[in-house]
């Protein structure tokens, strides 16, 4: 990556949802009454989130994403505003807003997310295709509505063999393994999540970045993507191109607050010093574990910033 390629802004595609978030001594009995301990709303979503910790940490960044008219989402639309986080290029739809339930237990540390979007529109190709890719070096996308995401992330490889530029894709891989295998092909960095790795039957950290690189040698990508794992309290393990194996170790919190978003602040601790910083691969993830060790020590993201990379 050159410098000017490092000058430019991230661009994060994906969805922003409202979070209502209620907090409990532990997680509630089916069919009782009780009051929570507090409560609050935030701006959620993983790429919207990704959003919000880069701009903690000094980076520039837009996001792209379906925004709406509707009365209910002024609240996203002015904290998107309030962070400087640009989304000049969203389309827009009249529908309310998706949103997600979310309840943190206090006594295991465990956060239980409903999600519900009632068909929500996702952006598109179409509207992707508006994009002047010149303004980013670094584009961010969740694993999701593969046919159009797999159009957009195509126009970006098209965009680097024309242009002779090198924007880097990644890609945060949670959920539908075998729908969402294919977007991994196009992409320089993969993050699986452990829950994921859980469902395929992966018992480690290292066991699913082999695992999932042995399935997209099986399906002949022509260039394996880094992917990286993180695994929680156990740390993160990531596997170079070459086949190279890195296990980085887990930075201990001092107590554990809010554990929502702790993936996604891994994701944007990740590009933040890859990207921004030039830093190598180990030392990339290495910053993440330790940004998203400090996310769950308060509520929110903006503690974030106390961080720095040295």
């Amino acid at each position: 990556m050159n410098e000017e390629t490092l000058a430019k802004s991230v661009l994060c595609v994906g969805c922003t949802v409202i979070d209502f978030v209620t907090i409990t001594g532990s997680y509630p009995k089916e069919d009782t009454d009780r009051r929570c301990l507090d409560g609050f709303w935030q701006r959620g979503g993983n790429a919207s989130n990704v959003c919000t910790v880069l701009g903690v940490l000094g980076s520039k960044v837009d996001f792209y994403g379906m925004l709406s008219t509707s009365d209910a989402f002024r609240v996203l639309l002015d904290d998107l505003k309030r962070r400087n986080i640009g989304t000049r290029h969203c389309p827009h739809t009249d529908k309310d807003p998706p949103f997600s339930s979310v309840i943190l237990a206090q006594d295991t540390g465990t956060r239980t997310i409903i999600h519900c979007n009632k068909n929500y529109p996702q952006v598109t190709w179409e509207d992707f295709k508006k994009i002047d890719l010149l303004r980013y070096g670094w584009v961010h996308f969740e694993a999701r509505n593969v046919a159009e995401t797999s159009r957009m992330m195509a126009s970006i490889v098209e965009h680097n063999r024309v242009s002779g530029e090198s924007i880097i894709i990644s890609l945060d891989f949670e959920t539908l393994y075998e729908q969402n295998l294919q977007l991994c092909y196009p992409c320089d960095y993969v993050v699986f999540s452990k829950e994921l790795a859980s469902q395929r039957g992966w018992k480690s950290p290292r066991e699913t970045c082999e695992s999932l690189a042995a399935d997209l040698s099986l399906q002949g990508t022509r260039s394996p993507p880094v992917i990286i794992c993180p695994w929680g309290s156990a740390g993160a393990v990531c596997l170079d191109a070459s086949g190279n194996c890195h296990e980085l170790p887990p930075y201990k919190p001092q107590q554990v607050v809010d554990t929502l978003g702790a993936g996604d602040s891994f994701m944007a601790g990740f590009i933040y010093a890859a990207h921004k910083h030039k830093r190598n691969l180990a030392e990339a993830v290495d910053f993440a574990n330790r940004v998203a060790s400090h996310k769950i020590t308060k509520f929110g993201y903006d503690h974030i910033g106390e961080l720095s990379l040295t």
